[in-house]
């Protein structure tokens, strides 16, 4: 009676490799989702559209794929010149410099 001692396989009925055996090619995301790298560095100036308030009161925006954090007190529909703090992954932090009067109703 001899038993395997070895690595167990880790490989269960759900794990296989859809991809692998598809008949689909891989097709990449467009160029337009995908956000610009070099474009956005620490000290820019951005005019975004506040569309969301996150739970502690920051604005949520958007910019060319990239989602903006604005710091400061913007309300959703507020037209916001906002500069860049920090640039992380696909998330902008960016500070208020000022805000539009005119409001963009949702």
């Amino acid at each position: 009676m001899s038993r395997r001692r070895g690595k167990k396989s880790k490989k269960g009925v759900y794990s296989v490799d859809v991809q692998k055996y598809s008949i689909y090619p891989r097709t990449p995301k467009p160029e337009e989702y995908k956000p610009m790298g070099s474009d956005v560095k620490p000290g820019y100036t951005l005019t975004v559209d506040i569309v969301d308030v996150d739970d502690k009161g920051r604005g949520i925006a958007s910019y060319r794929g990239y989602k903006v954090v604005v710091l400061g007190q913007a309300t959703v529909g507020d037209r916001v010149k906002v500069r860049v703090e920090k640039v992380q992954d696909t998330t902008i932090i960016a500070s208020i410099i000022s805000i539009d009067k005119s409001r963009i109703e949702y």
